[in-house]
């Protein structure tokens, strides 16, 4: 009798340890899956001492966005020297297609799911670019366009980094748009070789562009100032494969 109950109890715990392990180990899978856990980004749009020396312009499609910071005195800061103080290689944009109700192809032909890194790795089939995540090329890439690069000077300038866009579908619909998401981010290194990154964000705003009428087309702001812990998980992990930073909450 005593050795049935021990065989019983001993297939009964193996059971049990079975069920435990197999519980466990799908939570550590499900937890591998899971995207960037938005709760513990801290507000960092909200913490940038330099975020009211941007400023946004609308012109039909076109969206012109400047960074002009200042001292305390009202003094133009030098970008170079603010960027290395504040330990960054140096300032650059990083913007992502949230929405896009009708799509676009990459350079390959392949159409793009939303989020999309704008421009994506290698451009569009109509406007290429080069194989990093910025908005402004960091390389003199085949068929890249001088202007869309970083060391242009419509782009920068000693004491101003300039954003422009101005983007078009035929295809929307009244009540459709397109929607963008963008951020000023402190590149703190990049490989050209590599295709790699690593930037930090300081400060993001999201836009968007509708057909107000055939032939016309419009872009305006959706909101200034963008809570990171409010963005959805997929562009969250999108952002972080393209190599940003994320400051994590601090306990209280």
């Amino acid at each position: 009798m005593k050795l049935r109950n021990i065989v019983f109890s001993t297939v009964i715990i193996s059971v049990l340890l079975s069920i435990s392990s197999k519980t466990i180990l799908s939570k550590c899978e499900a937890n591998n899956n899971q995207p960037i856990n938005s709760s513990k980004l801290l507000k960092k749009t909200n913490d940038f001492v330099y975020a009211s020396a941007i400023t946004h312009k609308f012109l039909g499609s076109r969206i012109i966005t400047r960074f002009s910071p200042t001292n305390s005195q009202g003094e133009n800061l030098d970008l170079n020297k603010l960027a290395s103080n504040l330990g960054y290689d140096h300032f650059n944009w990083v913007s992502y297609v949230e929405k896009d109700p009708y799509g676009i192809n990459n350079q390959a032909g392949q159409k793009l799911s939303t989020p999309y890194n704008d421009p994506p790795r290698g451009g569009y089939q109509y406007d290429a670019a080069d194989q990093l995540p910025f908005y402004w090329d960091m390389v003199n890439c085949d068929r890249c366009q001088q202007r869309h690069h970083f060391q242009n000077p419509n782009n920068l300038r000693q004491f101003e980094l300039v954003f422009e866009d101005a983007p078009a579908d035929y295809r929307l619909q009244p009540g459709e748009a397109v929607e963008f998401i963008t951020h000023l981010v402190g590149v703190r290194n990049y490989d050209i070789q590599e295709h790699k990154a690593e930037w930090e964000i300081l400060h993001t705003f999201r836009w968007k562009l509708t057909n107000l009428r055939p032939n016309y087309s419009q872009a305006s702001l959706i909101t200034e100032n963008v809570d990171l812990t409010q963005l959805y998980p997929l562009l969250l992990t999108t952002m972080r494969s393209d190599g940003a930073i994320f400051p994590r909450a601090t306990t209280e």
